[in-house]
């Protein structure tokens, strides 16, 4: 796949600047501005947007079903947001875990993940970038019906809980074709909040499909969203990896996710 250099990338970034008139943006100016403004995620002012986490990969296959396009977290200085819909053919880049990119779409805010979609120029600024880790957090600061811009959006470690439900998958995680699914993970506080398994959306989630539903403790890694159906709000998790407590020695987690378990959705996407 073509790479575009940083040269590049900069004179493309001040062409599209220049026409469109929008203003090279940090996640926390994102965060505020109104659903539907054409944004830059570019953090002139501070560190590049890092690729912390791919969600979905273009090309992914899941039984029948191909993923036709590339969906990410980056994070810069001020805050994380979702980058979604990516066509890495339109672009000519394969975003990897580790790259500073320059991103601009529209925001689209989904289940209170800020996120840019619409894409109209995408690039890497720079590549073997130092990743921020995790942000550590408990349920009950996930569990909430409106997400503060520290989560929002953010690479998720939740701790030492349990995974139940989940009906006819409860002992195996769907595929594609089974459909997306909810479970309840629980602390050991008794605290407890759904955790979404998103298959339809993320070929990380297809990916966990046929593999046993651990039933133990597990860390999870992920990013937390809100369900709202008229005028109840829903907390969800969402995990890109299960990882077994205690952790084996060798285990860590790889750039695309989680090495031993994936798991991704969203309900609009495909």
């Amino acid at each position: 796949m073509k790479k575009y250099n940083l040269l590049t990338g900069l004179v493309a970034a001040t062409v599209v600047l220049s026409a469109s008139n929008a203003l090279a943006s940090d996640a926390a100016t994102i965060f505020t501005t109104p659903p539907g403004t054409l944004v830059t995620y570019d953090n002139a002012s501070g560190a590049y947007p890092v690729v912390t986490a791919i969600l979905s990969r273009q090309g992914a296959v899941s039984g029948t079903h191909t993923y036709t396009s590339t969906s990410l977290l980056a994070q810069d200085s001020t805050g994380s947001l979702d980058i979604f819909a990516i066509n890495e053919t339109t672009w000519g880049y394969s975003p990897q875990v580790g790259d500073g990119i320059f991103a601009q779409g529209t925001n689209s805010p989904f289940h209170q993940i800020p996120e840019i979609g619409s894409l109209q120029n995408f690039f890497p600024t720079s590549v073997g970038n130092l990743v921020p880790g995790a942000l550590v957090a408990t349920i009950p600061q996930l569990n909430v019906a409106t997400l503060p811009q520290s989560i929002a959006g953010h690479l998720i470690e939740l701790d030492n809980v349990t995974i139940s439900g989940g009906g006819s998958f409860s002992s195996i995680f769907p595929t594609f074709a089974g459909g997306n699914v909810s479970y309840t993970i629980t602390d050991g506080s008794g605290n407890n909040m759904v955790f979404y398994d998103w298959v339809t959306s993320y070929s990380t989630a297809a990916a966990l499909g046929g593999s046993p539903v651990p039933t133990g403790l597990v860390d999870l890694i992920g990013f937390d969203s809100v369900f709202t159906s008229g005028s109840t709000s829903t907390a969800e998790f969402t995990a890109i990896g299960v990882i077994p407590v205690p952790e084996p020695a060798t285990l860590g987690l790889c750039g695309a996710g989680g090495l031993l378990m994936l798991m991704f959705r969203l309900r609009r996407k495909a």
